[in-house]
């Protein structure tokens, strides 16, 4: 007999994402990932001033507003011709990896280890719903300490971002041509002060973490692996000088890895609460209306594909591509590779501190072409971000935006192929359906955002937010 299960919320930084999830015989048969909020930044855009971008984007997000800076910075450097020089790629990407570190450690330590560390039971922030906790009392004592701890270091890691890019979230330093301030000598000490600190803790705590999880959730090696199909726009990536020190742009799918070309992203919207349209799924070209009423429709979230297929993008991906982690695709190697990506971010971190010249100014006076267009492709914390603009009579008219969490939490396609997340879900064991971990501990995996300043109270009450329909 099938039996439904809905749990919503399912991350731990927003309450706007649900899973439905089909089981028979303790297994998942079918999965539907559904994104219940409607931001509609893009229509904001439309008539303001191009430079508003780099501002208003930020406020996408509460938690990785860096990257939609970096994106829309990137996409009016195409569509006006500016090139920056490398010190100005320098400080901006210095400021997108204190992004990175920040939300690595707080996605390990406050959203995964509560899926697998007991907790204390009288605290207030978090209440578990499973007893799924394997670890020995002493190793998940160590743990909680360094759940504790990590705060310390996420909050250090954001006190390291405001000093170039003067406040966060939401900063003011990234722009077109790199940053707009300058790198004096006393800042890029402090970076360096704070960053030898968070590279400790990665390295000495929380790597031993990590893996002291996976000796003990083996299970979960063999669950999450979906269409095994990677994708990565690049991170830092084609200096000047320095060369790659992360990975270029590439994808992987049946067992290759090709060169990644932005031609081939097209964006479906069948499944998605948007009315039908005519024109191509081209990302400078689709803009569709709102329509809930619209049959067979399940979520607010599109559907990007590459080649007419849905890809798994973020820190899996890139330690993939990169060859920095190939053990496998699966719910547990996305934790370790987001942590081993913490330690990779620290050392490029680093390398750029480096090679910094103090006082060196990047920023001159910009004027708007009457009309261009530019697109601006990266990859941020959670993977492949993309933003898409069109500049008419000087201002706005038109922006596309497509996150990281769009390709891992898609809807279905015309074909009815699943979402990355979706299809990763499929063939999950579930041992107790009524508190069914294992969904959240794979779908968490991609670290979802839908939106990132939303939380949940309820007078002090505790929510039951999982629903089992026969």
């Amino acid at each position: 007999m099938t039996k439904k299960i809905i749990i919503n919320p399912v991350t731990r930084i927003s309450g706007f994402m649900e899973i439905q999830a089909d089981i028979e015989n303790n297994r998942v048969v079918d999965a539907k990932t559904e994104g219940l909020l409607f931001r509609g930044f893009e229509k904001m855009l439309n008539g303001r001033n191009p430079f508003d971008a780099v501002y208003f984007t930020q406020r996408i997000c509460g938690i990785c507003s860096t990257a939609h800076s970096m994106a829309s910075t990137l996409a009016l450097e195409d569509a006006m011709g500016v090139i920056p020089s490398e010190q100005g790629r320098y400080l901006r990407d210095i400021i997108h990896g204190c992004e990175f570190l920040q939300n690595h450690i707080r996605h390990f330590y406050q959203y995964t280890i509560p899926d697998f560390v007991k907790l204390p039971e009288n605290y207030p922030l978090f209440k578990a719903e499973h007893n799924d906790f394997r670890l020995p009392k002493q190793k998940n004592d160590r743990l909680v300490k360094d759940y504790f701890d990590s705060l310390d270091l996420s909050r250090s890691a954001h006190e390291m971002l405001a000093v170039l890019g003067g406040k966060v979230p939401h900063n003011h330093g990234v722009f077109i041509g790199g940053i707009s301030t300058q790198a004096t000598t006393d800042k890029i000490i402090k970076i360096k002060s704070i960053l030898h600190s968070i590279y400790q803790f990665i390295n000495d705590r929380m790597l031993p973490d990590v893996y002291t999880i996976s000796e003990y959730y083996k299970d979960y090696f063999a669950i999450g692996r979906g269409y095994e199909n990677l994708l990565s726009f690049g991170c830092f990536n084609g200096y000047k000088n320095l060369g790659t020190l992360y990975v270029n742009p590439l994808v992987y799918t049946n067992g290759r890895i090709s060169v990644f070309n932005p031609d081939n992203i097209t964006e479906e919207i069948d499944y998605a609460w948007y009315k039908d349209r005519q024109s191509t799924d081209k990302p400078f070209e689709a803009d569709p209306e709102a329509d809930m009423s619209k049959p067979g429709a399940y979520s607010w979230v599109k559907a990007p594909r590459y080649n007419n297929l849905p890809y798994e993008t973020g820190p899996l991906a890139r330690q993939w591509l990169s060859g920095e982690y190939r053990n496998g695709i699966s719910t547990m190697d996305r934790t370790i590779a987001r942590v081993l990506e913490a330690r990779k971010i620290a050392l490029i971190m680093n390398t750029l501190l480096e090679n910094l010249i103090p006082g060196v100014s990047v920023q001159k006076e910009y004027s708007i072409p009457e009309t261009t267009v530019g697109k601006g492709l990266i990859d941020t914390t959670r993977g492949a971000l993309g933003h898409w603009l069109k500049i008419k009579n000087q201002v706005i008219s038109f922006y596309q935006i497509i996150t990281p969490s769009a390709w891992n939490l898609s809807t279905r396609s015309s074909n009815d192929m699943k979402g990355t997340a979706e299809q990763a879900l499929i063939g999950t064991p579930v041992k107790d359906i009524k508190n069914p971990v294992e969904l959240g501990r794979t779908v968490r995996s991609f670290d979802p955002c839908i939106s990132c300043a939303t939380h949940i109270y309820m007078g002090g009450k505790h929510i039951n937010t999982i629903h089992v329909i026969p």
